[in-house]
């Protein structure tokens, strides 16, 4: 499998060739940092024991994944204040975990609207938001704002971003205490 620095190879005669623009893109996370899990881990021993891979297993063999999203996403009601700063067609969310669940709680939340990509694993979040600029975005935006519960790969790379796309990474660390308050948005890069 190729790292980082060979993929980023691979985007670099593309990157040569688009504009700059005094446009910000922002990107966020969906779970805790759009939308809360809390009353989750709350309310169901199950999931709160099942944690990571595990948990997957359980939303799809035992709870089922249409039970699961009609329990905890369909009409919930969640803080607004990141994605009302989203412009369709430009802006994304960028998510990590089980596609097939991240997809449906994304439609079922009613933001498919948004762009949004579905990485594997948390550290591929660092190649696709170059590859989203180069190859969906078709310009370098001046400023790249990326809200994060869980920000330590933007942070460990956030001059690789910023040299490689001639732009400023500003990393914004996103605590939800429930769905029903705004998150806690702190600057830590």
């Amino acid at each position: 499998m190729l790292d980082l620095k060979e993929k980023l190879e691979s985007l670099m005669k593309k990157r040569d060739l688009l504009e700059k623009k005094d446009e910000t893109l922002i990107i966020s996370d969906f779970d805790d940092t759009i939308f809360c899990r809390k009353d989750q881990l709350e309310k169901s021993q199950l999931l709160r024991e099942n944690r990571w891979d595990l948990w997957n297993q359980v939303i799809m063999n035992i709870i089922w994944l249409e039970n699961f999203i009609n329990e905890h996403y369909i009409w919930k009601e969640f803080p607004k204040n990141i994605i009302c700063q989203f412009k369709i067609w430009k802006d994304l969310i960028l998510t990590a975990w089980f596609k097939d669940l991240q997809l449906e709680k994304i439609k079922a939340t009613k933001l498919d609207i948004y762009n949004h990509i579905v990485v594997e694993k948390a550290p591929e979040k660092i190649y696709e938001t170059i590859r989203y600029v180069i190859e969906d975005l078709w310009f370098i935006p001046n400023k790249i704002q990326v809200y994060e519960d869980r920000p330590e790969y933007f942070v460990e790379n956030k001059n690789l971003i910023e040299d490689f796309l001639w732009t400023t990474l500003e990393i914004m660390f996103v605590e939800m205490i429930d769905n029903q308050n705004e998150p806690n948005l702190k600057k830590i890069a």
